[in-house]
């Protein structure tokens, strides 16, 4: 079967545009373009067992980086944020520079991905950029390698001579004469280009993941947002965001940035969770120096082997000796430090102390919307998520690793309180996606006719999230075998346009396939990554 084909749903913005009382008519070729947010899958990241429903064929490397190449180039975007990107250098950015675009890149020294944002040249240019690392900024409550991505944009001028890709990208209500100028707020000069429309800050990240994780999100969301905000003081663009956000519309970090009503136990059950688990790790970092403690006693009372001994402590001298002070080699010909080596500015990371799972915080009710999204850690054994349930045996175990909980005292933490606070204090994200809802259900029959498709097994499991809260978000963006809901999202910042912003209208979103079409889950040998990309069609108005 091959990939299914996607509309472009049109939007009531789009509708008021061209059918209002005052028409503004968009020309195809200079007033709009394609965002995308895509999570990729990394390769590094792809293991039998957390997608057993996969062909050899659709795990396989060589077969996964051309399929999602084509995917991307057939939906031809002309900005895109991409999360979970590894082989940058030796497939993407050579692939994508030919395609004509530009890229900025960046990923955590401890992570095998990163995350990426792209541009066609012909269309914008890059004024500056910004990453972050969430775990240099206050205090973390997991080492997660967790990042941000930001670039600031601005619209370059169409030259005709250059014909756009999106040429053919129009509205079905739109009887546009392509040779006319825009009018109502854009300025065409003689020569048919138009003005600069403003600068755009596109920001892209790849929050927290672990089910139990919904402080460490609210946390990460909040720096981002303070970021966000601090970087465009100078720049004074429209903001649009993008990214893999780990966050279900029923988690706190989705409810706080959208300004959705919390149940009455969100918060607390996350203060609650931070205190068991600070507690819950200084107790585990106790017994770990106890029982190191116990087993040098007991190999302090074992004999010696002096020629042993002597032979250990001439070795460890040898290699101390070649050693400078960060851990570079001395070149031991001459006495100083080869050329070619230099001294690593990357941050510093704490030796992580192995996953410690919290205590078990969930709460009954008979609500139907959860008083909390804090996972109850007794379920992670039994989960049938391979990954999940992996964290139960690195538990006990208590074997270091990536995601790691980080070992503070409670004091040093940032109460959730004022986390919430801190997120309200900036301007509201308006999710594009949040439309899809009822975009979908103005075409009842269809929807009616989708759903008679799907088998029992699909509906129970991929339409689960419909009978919570979705806020109007899609039933699901991330399709994996083990897991099906919404983690992905397409901000734009409810506030008023910037002095130096781009005025940015929302005119269609690509719709997400029907699960009839996917089957027990992805990836499969049409979509090679376990998420969905979004893509939204702006128009961007002149002055």
């Amino acid at each position: 079967m091959s990939r299914p084909s996607r509309r472009m749903l049109t939007l009531p913005t789009a509708q008021e545009f061209t059918q209002g009382t005052n028409p503004i008519r968009l020309h195809k070729k200079r007033d709009r373009f394609l965002f995308m947010t895509y999570n990729l899958l990394a390769q590094g990241l792809i293991r039998r067992d957390m997608f057993p429903h996969a062909s050899q064929k659709a795990l396989r490397w060589k077969f996964r980086k051309q399929n999602i190449l084509q995917e991307f180039l057939a939906f031809n975007p002309d900005l895109a944020c991409l999360q979970e990107v590894d082989f940058w250098d030796e497939v993407y950015h050579p692939a994508l520079t030919k395609a004509g675009y530009e890229a900025v890149y960046y990923k955590n020294q401890n992570k095998k991905h990163g995350c990426a944002i792209i541009w066609r040249k012909s269309r914008f240019e890059k004024v500056d950029q910004l990453t972050l690392e969430y775990d240099d900024i206050g205090q973390p409550t997991f080492m997660t390698g967790n990042i941000g991505l930001m670039v600031g944009l601005r619209p370059l001028k169409h030259q005709p001579e250059n014909p756009d890709p999106n040429a053919d990208m129009v509205l079905p209500e739109e009887k546009e004469d392509h040779d006319q100028g825009s009018t109502g707020n854009g300025t065409t000069d003689d020569d048919g280009d138009i003005g600069l429309p403003g600068g755009i800050l596109v920001a892209t990240t790849h929050l927290f993941w672990r089910p139990d994780g919904s402080y460490e999100r609210l946390r990460q969301a909040s720096i981002l947002l303070d970021r966000i905000n601090e970087w465009n003081q100078k720049l004074n663009y429209t903001v649009l965001l993008g990214g893999d956000f780990n966050t279900t519309p029923r988690d706190a970090a989705y409810r706080a940035m959208t300004r959705n009503k919390m149940p009455p136990r969100q918060i607390p059950d996350l203060e609650k969770w931070l205190v068991e688990e600070v507690t819950r790790v200084q107790e585990a970092e106790t017994e770990a120096a106890v029982s190191a403690s116990q087993e040098t006693d007991d190999e302090s009372k074992k004999p010696v082997d002096a020629d042993q001994h002597d032979a250990d402590v001439e070795q460890l001298s040898s290699q101390t000796a070649k050693l400078g002070l960060n851990g570079i080699t001395d070149d031991t010909t001459n006495g100083k430090k080869k050329e070619d080596e230099k001294v690593s500015d990357l941050p510093y990371r704490a030796p992580p102390t192995g996953i410690i799972l919290p205590k078990n915080t969930s709460t009954k009710s008979s609500s139907a919307e959860p008083e909390s999204t804090i996972q109850d850690p007794a379920s992670f054994a039994s989960s049938n998520d391979p990954k999940i349930k992996n964290l139960a045996t690195t538990s006990a175990s208590c074997s270091g690793g990536e995601d790691a909980p980080v070992l503070a005292p409670l004091e040093a933490f940032t109460p959730p309180r004022d986390l919430l606070a801190s997120i309200e204090t900036h301007v509201r994200c308006i999710s594009i996606y949040g439309q899809y809802e009822s975009l979908i259900k103005d075409n009842s029959a269809e929807v009616n006719a989708k759903l008679a498709t799907a088998t029992a097994t699909q509906e129970s499991t991929a339409t689960e999230a419909s009978k919570e809260h979705t806020h109007g978000e899609p039933i699901f963006t991330n399709f994996a075998t083990w897991f099906k809901d919404t983690l992905d999202y397409v901000y734009l910042f409810d506030e008023p346009r910037p002095e130096n912003g781009a005025r940015l209208v929302p005119l269609r979103l690509l719709e997400i396939p029907d699960q009839s079409f996917l089957g027990h889950g992805l990836p499969d040998e049409n979509f090679s990554s376990d998420h969905l990309c979004l893509m939204v069609e702006f128009a961007i108005l002149s002055r």
